[in-house]
Formats: C-alpha cells, structure tokens, sequence
C-alpha cells in the first residue's frame, strides 16, 4: 500500500510544474521517513515478540523444573534443554534487533545477563535433582529467588518495550508533522498540490488510523485479560496486514503459553495433593511401625500363651485398625492348631482347627477371600463371612500357627501384615523354644518323668500352699526291687526297659494332677494331692499290684519280673518341719519295706 502511494505522488509530483520539484522531493522524502515509521512499528512488534516468547519459554522452563522437583519424574523435564536452546536463540535475535540503539542495546545486553543468570539457577536446580538432591533444590526454590528474578525480568522487559512504545510513538508524531508541513507547501505553492497532496495525505492518514486503532484496540484488549483478542478485517494495506498477522500470531503463542502454565499449575496442584496424601500415608505408617517395635519389643519378653496372647489382642487392633481375627499356634503333639487369641467380634466359633482345614496352611502361602466366590473357602470359616484373610506362621518351613483377619486386608496394609506376621511368628517359635528348654531341665530324659530338681521345686510349693491352706498331701517314695541283677542279668539295655514300664505304670496309676518323678537310678517320688491315708495307700497298692503283673520282654528274652518297695508319708504342717523331713520319713519306710521282704508298702509312723 505504501509503495503504491509513492507512486501515485510521483505521479502527481509528474503533473505539476517543474517549480515544485523541490516540493515533490519533499512529499518523496516524507513518504519515504512514513515508510521508515512503519518498519520501525514492525520491528518494534519483532522485539516485543521475542521478548514475549522469551518470557513465556523461561516460565515453562520454570514449570517443567519445579514439576520435576515436585514428583521426582524426569519426565517433567523432558524439552528443558530444548527450552534452554529456544532462549538463547531469542537473546541472540534480541541483541541483533537493538543495536542500533545505544540505550536499547545497554538494556538488551543487561536483559540477556539477568536471563542467563535465571538459566544457570535453572540449570542447577535440574542438575540437583539428576543427582537425587531433591530436598536441597526444593530449599532453593523456596529461598523465593527464582521469583525475585523472573520480577526483575518481567521488569527489563517492560522498559524496553515501552521505551521502543515511545520512540514509535515519536515516529509517528514526527510523520504528522512532516505531513503537515508537506501540506503547508502544498497549499504555499498550488492549489492542484494542495488537492493532489490533502487527497494522498487523506488515503495515507486513512489507511495508518484505523489499521492502527484496530491494532491498539486489540493490544489494549489483551493487555487488560482478554486472551481472545485478535486484529479482525482486512487492514487496506499489506505491511498492516502482515503486521495483524504478526499480533495475531504472537498473541496465539501467549495465549497457548498461559493455557500451558494453567495446565501445568494444574499439575503441580494435583502431584501437591498426592505428595500430601503420600505424606499423610506414611506418617500413618510410622506410627504403625512405632506400634510395631512395641509390640515385637513385648511379644520377645512374653513368658506365657497367656501373655502372648494378651500383647497380641492390645497390639493387632491398633496397627490394623477395623479388623477382627484371631491368633492359633501349632500343638505338635496333637497336629492341632488351638486358638490362642482373639480379637474384635470374630466370627470363629473354632478353638482348634486341623491344617488340613486351611487353605494357607495347605498352601504354605496367604490365602484371602474378597467376596464369596471368588476364591475357595477354608472349611473353618464360618458361612455368613463374605471375606477373610488367612496367612500361615512359619519357622524354618515349619508351621508354628496362623493368623486370620475377617476381612479385606487394605493394600497399603500390606507391609504392617507382613511385620506382624514376622513378630508374631518369631514370638511363637521364641516361646516353644523356652518351653522345650524348660521341659528338658524338667524331665528325666529316659523316663519323661519330672527330676529331682523339678520335684523339690513343686515340693516346695505345695507346702506353702498347704500351710496357706490348711491341707494335707502325700510323699510316696518307690524303688525298684532287685533292679541290679536285671542289669547284671541282662544288660543296661534291659533296665533301662524296666525304668520305662516302671515309670509308664506309675504314671497311670496316678491323677493327672499328682506329680511323678525319678528321683535317680531305680527309686521314684510321687507327689499326691489325696489327703485321705487310706486313700493313698490303696493307689499305691494297686501300682504295686500293677507292677508285680507286667511281663517284660527285651531282645527276646524274658525279663524277670518287676516289684516295687514303698515307703508312704502323709504331710501335715504340724507333723513335718519342712520338705526334707517329710522326704526323710517316707524314705525311712521305704527303708523298712525293704527290710522287711520288699514288694511291699509301709507307711511312715
């Protein structure tokens, strides 16, 4: 459009008298210095551009840098470097844009200093979290820095964009006044000027007021939060036009870049969030750990099932909270799992359960049930549970019990159940250890019948008890008769037979409740809680009676037959001093017994 004015002044400049040549040197040069304006409006809406677009790269940078931070995903960062690359380009093209003017240049030069310092805290910032030193960028960041800079930026910016505001500004005042002139001269010199010269001046002031008011409009539109202002229309003129399309284009990338950071302050609201859940998740999980060491620190001190089981009902609840169950240990003896402890209103009618009735069990393996149907029952589950969790308590691929939660078993529980199940299995196998080192300091290895040590200990108790209460026991003390000759006849091999059927037929003859122990070699102690004399001495006749029918075989032979002397001895605190007189007074029969003939009972007098 500019050009094809020039031409039509020209053309007119052609027309008029060769007196006002000058004059049409003159509309020629002013045409030429509303060109210079106009490229200098392009160059300005250039600058302003790579100033947007340099912004808007710095702040996606920023973005993708502080999501990086945030959730720990390089992914975040993945066109960081690309980002970069896209800056420096731009600081480049800024400095070529501006070094014509001295100030400009200064600011540019000091804009490109201030980006290149936020690049290289950026750049660091990165660099951390490559190294895995996530928390001392996050301290960075917050320092608040970084947003210190980027105002100090936004600032350079402006004051170079309203410094090149004003020197277009100044163009354009200097355009009017020239055309003013230019028409002063006109009119000076002929009317046809005056014409010709109003007439360009009109088409020209035309053609830049309302491309420019469309311009500035749109301009102002944006500048106050209208994203979606655009230059609409044909402008008449196609450096206007391309200078539309240059607003239109760069304000669809500043349009896109708020949307970006919108979208990416979305982001980092939402990693924000689940950071604070995951927080939340493992403070929650620290407690339970907390509760956890606790309970193994009380589960390695338990002394009894008793104990056991009540650190287990007060622990298991509070580290897994909402879920009732119940707690079985392995009884070898009868292949049995008994239930120990329970917790919440389980519904498990079962004190004791078979492995075979267990999934888990037979598995080796957790066995869970989310819904009926979805997997098999184990036939100790009552039928009105809709879910359950069964996990096996193993030591060494042995089973020492079970643990049965009714109910789903949460996924971020997973972990707590998993320590549980190692605590409490290791409590079980701790307490079956105590208990058989127990039993082996209790027990006479061959016969299985409580020792010497185990007998005065009881001794001792049932006196105090007897005292306490004012009640009687009786002390039976027997000894094998003749029992060297079966070792001289027969060997050690036999005897050792004798002492078990011996020890076998005692310990049957007696309550459950009565103790039975050997006392070494052939001569055995009854501890009896029968407070009647002739009641004692009847039990003990019919263990004599007893003794005296066995018929005892050992590698084929026939072992000579078994009789037993007895010496009887009632308690009462006022007959005995203490645990060693009543023990003497029953040895004394039992001395006499044997003087007198053997295979017979005398009671202490």
């Amino acid at each position: 459009m500019l050009h094809s004015l020039t031409s039509r002044i020209v053309a007119v400049g052609s027309i008029v008298s060769t007196s006002l040549v000058f004059l049409s040197g003159l509309l020629l040069s002013a045409s030429h210095n509303m060109t210079a304006s106009f490229e200098w409006n392009s160059r300005k809406q250039k600058i302003t551009e790579v100033m947007s677009e340099t912004l808007s790269d710095l702040r996606e940078a920023q973005s993708e840098e502080r999501g990086y931070l945030l959730t720990k995903d390089a992914s975040f960062a993945e066109n960081f470097d690309d980002l970069i690359n896209a800056i420096n380009s731009k600081e480049k093209l800024l400095e070529q844009l501006l070094k014509d003017n001295p100030v400009q240049y200064e600011r540019s030069v000091a804009l490109q200093a201030a980006v290149s310092q936020r690049v290289v805290t950026l750049k660091k910032l990165i660099s951390l979290a490559h190294q895995g030193r996530f928390d001392e960028a996050r301290t960075e960041v917050l320092s608040g820095r970084g947003r210190i800079d980027m105002v100090l930026l936004v600032q350079k910016v402006n004051e170079i964009q309203e410094t090149e505001h004003e020197l277009l500004l100044e163009r354009l005042a200097t355009l009017k006044t020239h055309a003013a002139w230019n028409k002063q001269l006109v009119i000076g010199g002929s009317m046809i000027i005056i014409f010709l010269v109003g007439g360009l001046l009109l088409i020209v002031t035309l053609g830049i007021r309302n491309p420019m008011r469309m311009i500035l409009m749109a301009m102002s539109d944006f500048g106050n939060g209208d994203l979606k202002a655009r230059v609409n229309g044909h402008m008449g003129c196609t450096e206007f036009d391309m200078l539309a399309h240059g607003y239109n284009t760069m304000a669809n990338r500043l349009e896109h870049a708020v949307e970006a950071q919108e979208a990416s302050d979305r982001k980092l609201v939402a990693a924000n969030a689940e950071l604070t859940h995951h927080s939340n998740v493992l403070k929650l999980r620290g407690q339970s750990l907390e509760l956890l060491g606790e309970m193994a620190h009380r589960l390695q001190a338990a002394r009894t099932e008793q104990e056991l089981s009540t650190i287990v009902c007060a622990f298991v609840p509070r580290v897994i909270p909402g879920i009732n169950g119940a707690l079985y240990a392995h009884n070898n003896s009868r292949n049995l799992l008994l239930r120990i402890a329970h917790w919440g209103n389980v519904a498990c009618g079962h004190d004791s359960l078979t492995p075979d009735s267990c999934w888990a069990l037979r598995l080796g393996q957790s066995h869970s049930v989310s819904h009926q149907g979805s997997d098999i029952f184990c036939t100790h589950v009552e039928k009105d549970v809709t879910s359950y969790h069964c996990e096996p308590l193993l030591a060494n691929g042995e089973v020492v019990g079970l643990f049965y939660l009714q109910g789903t078993v949460a996924e971020e529980n997973r972990f707590l159940l998993s320590a549980l199940i190692e605590n409490i299995a290791a409590a079980l196998v701790n307490q079956k250890l105590q208990k058989d080192l127990r039993e082996q300091t209790i027990r006479d290895p061959l016969t299985g019948l409580y020792n010497r040590r185990y007998m005065e200990e009881m001794l001792g108790f049932e006196i105090a008890r007897s005292r306490r209460e004012d009640t009687t026991f009786g002390i039976i003390i027997g000894d094998i008769d003749h029992f060297k000759k079966v070792n001289d006849d027969f060997g050690h091999d036999a005897g050792d037979v004798v002492l078990c059927s011996a020890a076998a037929e005692i310990q049957s003859a007696f309550r459950s409740n009565d103790i039975v122990c050997r006392l070494g070699g052939e001569e055995f102690l009854i501890i009896s809680a029968v407070d009647s004399l002739d009641t004692l001495v009847m039990h003990t006749e019919r263990l004599r009676t007893a003794l005296a029918s066995l018929d005892l075989h050992h590698d084929g032979k026939k072992l000579r037959k078994i009789t037993m002397s007895f010496g009887i001895a009632l308690w009462h605190k006022n007959a005995f001093a203490n645990g060693a007189a009543i023990i003497k007074a029953a040895d004394e029969a039992l001395y006499r017994a044997k003087s007198e003939g053997r295979d017979r009972i005398v009671v202490a007098t």
